[in-house]
């Protein structure tokens, strides 16, 4: 088996409109990592996510993802592979009035219908499964609370459980942390790094803050203008190179 879960070559994605999100991109992620991909809003970062489990399509490059490339799927073929990819969102994507643990267990949807998942038909294991991960994501006793009387922080955490309940070989985080204040942003990237660490989840992050990028990634990846412009240890960004990624004018906001 690969060491690389993923290789992204030549990547380009261009939007009908004209813009130019990704070009030319190409990197590796290997099995078990906890990438960060930083940039400016506008970057391409989100994008770059989007083409990965295919919710954009791409223009041309290659994504292989354990050496197949999911560029290339349709159908079935790529629903499997998807489900095997799990998503978290700036915007926490709960269903509000619904109970926490239904919201987990509806991670699950592409083995269970919608049929089933409408009429609440979950299986015992699949009950389990989901108290397992809240208990991963420190929930135990909030199952039975509506998904909209939690924190925001909470609600984060609710939706890493829920895309656990894919059993995913990659978890991709759009902006986790953007909508959360600083101690609540701590408390969600130590949940994941549990999940990259203790579940042997390789963990795709977009981030705005290099200081919770030097404490919990362990390798960087930088885009300016749809272009990776750096790649390596998150500790070697210098202000030399903050500069060269966000721009001179930028100043570095630090979330302690």
């Amino acid at each position: 088996m690969s060491t690389n879960i993923l290789e992204v070559r030549n990547l380009e994605k261009i939007y009908p409109n004209g813009t130019h999100a990704l070009k030319n991109v190409s990197f590796d992620v290997k099995r078990g990592e906890f990438l960060v991909i930083i940039g400016l809003s506008g970057s391409g970062k989100s994008t770059l996510l989007r083409c990965i489990n295919r919710l954009h399509e791409t223009t041309s490059g290659e994504i292989k993802f354990d050496g197949v490339d999911v560029t290339k799927l349709k159908g079935r073929a790529m629903r499997n592979v998807r489900s095997r990819i799990g998503m978290i969102f700036q915007q926490f994507n709960l269903i509000p009035r619904k109970t926490v643990l239904i919201n987990v267990l509806l991670g699950n949807l592409a083995n269970l219908g919608i049929g089933r998942s409408l009429l609440g038909m979950f299986s015992q294991e699949d009950r389990a499964k989901a108290k397992k991960y809240l208990q991963i994501v420190n929930l135990t006793g909030k199952e039975r609370n509506r998904a909209d009387n939690l924190s925001g922080g909470q609600q984060q955490r609710v939706a890493i459980a829920r895309a656990l309940m894919q059993n995913p070989s990659i978890l991709l985080a759009d902006e986790p942390v953007a909508s959360l204040d600083p101690a609540t942003s701590h408390s969600v990237m130590q949940y994941l790094k549990k999940v990259n660490e203790e579940l042997g989840v390789t963990v795709i992050c977009n981030l705005h803050f290099l200081s919770l990028v030097r404490q919990y990634a362990t390798r960087v990846i930088a885009l300016k203008g749809g272009q990776l412009v750096y790649e390596g240890n998150p500790h070697d960004i210098d202000e030399a190179w903050f500069k060269r990624i966000y721009g001179e004018e930028a100043i570095e906001v630090t979330i302690n």
